[in-house]
C-alpha cells in the first residue's frame, strides 16, 4: 500500500489495521522518517477477534508501485457498453486483461482478433461480447479449432447459444465449449454494470477453481 498526505493506492485488508498503518505513514511523511517496522497483535493492540500478529514494514518511495498480475489472463472481445463495464471492473482486478475491438476509437488494446488469438496462453478466460452475431461465432469457432485451454464465455441468450452449438456441430467442433449465457446465477438486470459485475464474479470463481485444479 502507498500512502501520501493526502490520498493512497491498494490496500492491506482495512479495518482497524489499515487505519494505524496510514496514520503512522502519514506521521512518518510530517516527521521526515523514511524507514520503520511494527509488529501489531491483532487481538489485544486492535480489538480485532480474527486474532494473530501482523508485522508493518514503511519504506518511503516517491511513485507507488503498481499492483503485480497473477493467474490466468481474461481475453476481452467487444468493448461495447458491457464491455467497457467489464474493462473498468478488471482495472481493480489483479488479473491481467487483453481487449479487442476493431473500433479504434475505444482504445483496445488490439484491433486485428486474428493477432488476439494467437497471442493467448495456453489458458485463459475469453469473453466473446462484440457487436457482431457473426463475428462472435467466428471467435468462438476459431478459438474451439484452435483447442483454446480455458473458457470461451459468449454473452447471449439460451437460443443465441444453440444456434451457435449447431453451426458448430455441422463444422466437426465440440459445441459444449461454449458457456453461455454467462455471469452468476442469481444475479439478475439488463444494466451493463449489473452484467459486468456478474460475468467478473463468474471469471473470479472460474480462476479460483482453475487455481485449484493446477
Amino acid at each position: 500500500m502507498w500512502v501520501n498526505s493526502d490520498s493512497q493506492v491498494g490496500s492491506i485488508g482495512g479495518g482497524q489495521l489499515e487505519f494505524l498503518a496510514t496514520k503512522r505513514a502519514r506521521e512518518m511523511i510530517a516527521e521526515g522518517s523514511t524507514e520503520a517496522v511494527a509488529s501489531l497483535p491483532l487481538g489485544p493492540v486492535l480489538s480485532q477477534c480474527c486474532g494473530g500478529i501482523v508485522d508493518l514494514t514503511f519504506n518511503a518511495v516517491d511513485i507507488p508501485e503498481t499492483e503485480p498480475e497473477y493467474g490466468f489472463p481474461m481475453f476481452l472481445y467487444g468493448l461495447g457498453h458491457v464491455g467497457s463495464a467489464v474493462s473498468r471492473i478488471m482495472e481493480t482486478v489483479p488479473h491481467p486483461l487483453v481487449t479487442f475491438d476493431d473500433r479504434e476509437d475505444l482504445g483496445a488494446s488490439h484491433i486485428d482478433v486474428l493477432a488476439v488469438i494467437d497471442s493467448a496462453p495456453e489458458k485463459a478466460y475469453h469473453l466473446v461480447m462484440t457487436y457482431s452475431h457473426e463475428l462472435d461465432f467466428e471467435i468462438c469457432r476459431r478459438l474451439i479449432e484452435r483447442n483454446a485451454g480455458g473458457s470461451v464465455s459468449l454473452i447471449g441468450s439460451k437460443s443465441k447459444k444453440a444456434r451457435f452449438a449447431s453451426r458448430l456441430r455441422n463444422l466437426g467442433l465440440d459445441s459444449k465449449r461454449i458457456n453461455c449465457p454467462v455471469g452468476v446465477v442469481g444475479i439478475r438486470g439488463k444494466e451493463p454494470s449489473i452484467i459486468a459485475v456478474s460475468v467478473v464474479a463468474e471469471f473470479l470463481l472460474w480462476q479460483t477453481a482453475e487455481a485449484i485444479s493446477e
